[in-house]
């Protein structure tokens, strides 16, 4: 089977490596050195324990290093499951050391895969694909160190390819990676398929207060998930699908891909309908990645995409100025800006012709 490389050390990056292993593919997984001790236990075991939906058992790896080159060599797919806000670091990190014939798969991308492609192109780096996917595979949190429980899969997973040109033969090598891949137009038709930023942003931050006296006692999609949320979450869906239907890609409705547990146009009901999001508790804090990541990282870049192709997304562009409010930080500029991706120069057709051919 395929041999792969895992780049990363959190809740996605564990639950990856040892499903992958569990299902005989020959796994190698890597962290930075600087974040090793928090996963100390699986440097010095090799042994992830899972836990869930995508089975039971003890995943040993076949290696855990901090040596990138090495957890590399000879690997076909690498994955990258890590935070949004470490992309540019890992694409100058792979460009040193990515080989021709391999695929680069972010998990999930954002928009990210067009950092890799830019860091790719500057470095010389030829015959690599990127691709990026739409979510996480999993529902998946660790329950302590070296212990992945995985809620739920997520399938269909969307994946979109750099330059899309290439992508039937890279969906054809990650067939099997992950159940029900599906390929979709581009990276960017990718990057606007997300479901966290629909699903995180408005309930953050109309529930901010809450979550600030709560701490963690408060659950997200339950007791924050009212009326006047969901019509602001369709709101947001609605400039998503603006922004699709402006690159010419097909669209549909977030209540359709919550994760099929009920059948319904309305996302508050998608939401309800699905017993896995009664579990979810949190966030703790303003800190949380639903914010940090979510707004400079997510709807941001969708409202900058939005303002570079000409579509107007003044509920996003609110949320983005509320959301810099409440973390005291600029998230118009904390998060990606057009010129890290590549793509600040290009008109409407000039980013489509760029995304087909690289």
């Amino acid at each position: 089977m395929t041999k792969i490389a895992v780049l990363g050390g959190g809740n996605g990056a564990h639950a990856a490596a040892a499903d992958l292993t569990l299902r005989g593919f020959t796994v190698n997984m890597y962290e930075d050195e600087r974040f090793a001790p928090n996963m100390q236990q699986v440097f010095d075991t090799k042994k992830i324990e899972l836990s869930g939906a995508a089975g039971t058992g003890t995943a040993e790896l076949a290696m855990v290093t901090s040596d990138l080159a090495a957890a590399i060599e000879g690997v076909k797919v690498i994955l990258v499951a890590v935070p949004a806000f470490a992309h540019a670091a890992y694409a100058e990190k792979l460009a040193e050391v990515v080989t021709a014939g391999q695929i680069v798969l972010v998990l999930p991308g954002t928009f990210g895969s067009l950092m890799f492609w830019k860091a790719f192109k500057a470095h010389g780096v030829e015959g690599v694909c990127v691709a990026e996917s739409h979510t996480l595979p999993y529902a998946t949190r660790l329950l302590g160190p070296g212990a992945s429980l995985v809620m739920s899969r997520f399938d269909p997973l969307k994946v979109g390819v750099m330059p899309a040109s290439r992508t039937d033969e890279v969906i054809a090598e990650l067939d099997g990676v992950f159940p029900g891949i599906e390929a979709v137009e581009s990276v960017v038709a990718c990057g606007l398929s997300s479901l966290n930023s629909i699903i995180h942003v408005p309930g953050c931050i109309l529930n901010a207060g809450r979550i600030e006296y709560a701490q963690g006692d408060f659950h997200f999609y339950t007791e924050g998930f009212t009326d006047c949320v969901a019509r602001l979450t369709e709101a947001i869906d609605a400039e998503r699908i603006a922004l699709l239907d402006a690159m010419g890609y097909e669209s549909d409705i977030a209540a359709h891909g919550i994760g099929g547990a009920v059948e319904t146009d309305s996302i508050k009901e998608a939401i309800a309908g699905d017993p896995n999001f009664a579990k979810i508790t949190g966030p703790a804090n303003l800190k949380n990645r639903y914010y940090s990541e979510d707004i400079p990282f997510g709807i941001a870049t969708w409202a900058k995409l939005a303002r570079l192709i000409g579509v107007p997304t003044p509920v996003m562009d609110s949320l983005v100025s509320l959301g810099g409010v409440l973390l005291e930080s600029d998230c118009w500029e904390g998060g990606r800006s057009m010129a890290e991706l590549g793509i600040e120069d290009m008109d409407l057709e000039a980013l489509r012709a760029y995304l087909i051919e690289g």
